[in-house]
């Protein structure tokens, strides 16, 4: 796992990715030291012991833009994060730029790589699901929280399903590298909210909550508080005050779709007119 993990990091060279300085494998002591660049500012704080959120919402703004431009690095490279989460997210010592880290569980998809650069066979549209492969595919791999819909969709939730899926007639929704959108989007609404869109006791019942249920929003977001306009807006308000909310729950609508081949791509949410992310430099 970790020689996957070092040969993962070794390919990535990016402003927004951490990176790995040197590998050093003491033979003797059977361990492999990773010397990875030092950010000073630790990983992202995002809630209080209350749930209440600590950033500003123009903060999220940046941090998502940073997420965002390494993520499309890493997939344009073929790799798929897997465990996209604020502890995964650190900040430089100025507090200025945010990096992605922790390569544990990321998948490297030789496919989704040729996609990437428009080689091979493989059709290179964005929106073509580039599949993983299976046996590499574990519900323990991420975070349960952070889980998209299609991971966690072979897991039975009544007798009948689970017959259903002994007998094979159930097909899992196929694993791409929209996992890492739904996670940003969970990402998103933790700092915006200071608490998880999704969550209940156990992992049986997240994973059920993920599958069906819908989430909510506060009538404020981030620790500014400024006004989100509730979840279900008929028309874009002419309150500028607004705006900013409106334009938050339509992207964060789009990043938690839980049909993977509906849900927004990176590419659109860079161009998407939305006043919630700057990814120009």
């Amino acid at each position: 796992k970790i020689r996957k993990e070092i040969a993962i990091m070794k390919k990535c060279r990016h402003p927004h990715v951490v990176r790995l300085l040197e590998v050093i494998d003491d033979r003797l002591a059977e361990k492999i030291y990773m010397v990875m660049e030092y950010l000073g500012g630790g990983e992202i704080k995002w809630r209080t012991p209350n749930d209440e959120p600590v950033l500003r919402v123009d903060q999220t703004r940046r941090i998502c833009r940073d997420v965002i431009l390494g993520l499309e690095y890493l997939h344009h490279q073929g790799i798929i994060h897997r465990d996209i989460k604020p502890a995964n997210l650190l900040w430089s010592a100025d507090r200025r730029t945010v990096k992605i880290t922790d390569f544990g569980v990321s998948h490297f998809s030789y496919a989704q790589r040729l996609a990437a650069a428009g080689k091979g066979t493989i059709p290179s549209d964005d929106n073509d699901p580039i599949l993983m492969d299976d046996s590499d595919l574990s519900r323990t791999a991420g975070t349960p929280m952070f889980l998209a819909p299609e991971i966690v969709s072979d897991i039975p939730t009544d007798a009948s399903s689970s017959q259903l899926q002994l007998t094979g007639a159930r097909r899992k929704p196929p694993i791409t590298k929209a996992i890492d959108v739904w996670a940003l989007g969970v990402t998103l609404y933790g700092l915006l909210f200071g608490h998880l869109p999704f969550n209940a006791e156990s992992e049986y019942l997240i994973f059920q909550v993920i599958r069906k249920q819908d989430w909510t929003v506060e009538d404020t977001m981030g620790v500014d508080r400024l006004p989100t306009g509730g979840r279900y807006q008929k028309s874009k308000p002419k309150d500028e005050r607004l705006l900013e909310g409106y334009y938050v729950i339509k992207l964060l609508e789009r990043l938690l779709e839980k049909d993977s081949r509906k849900r927004i791509t990176l590419e659109e949410v860079k161009v998407a007119r939305s006043h919630m992310v700057h990814t120009h430099h």
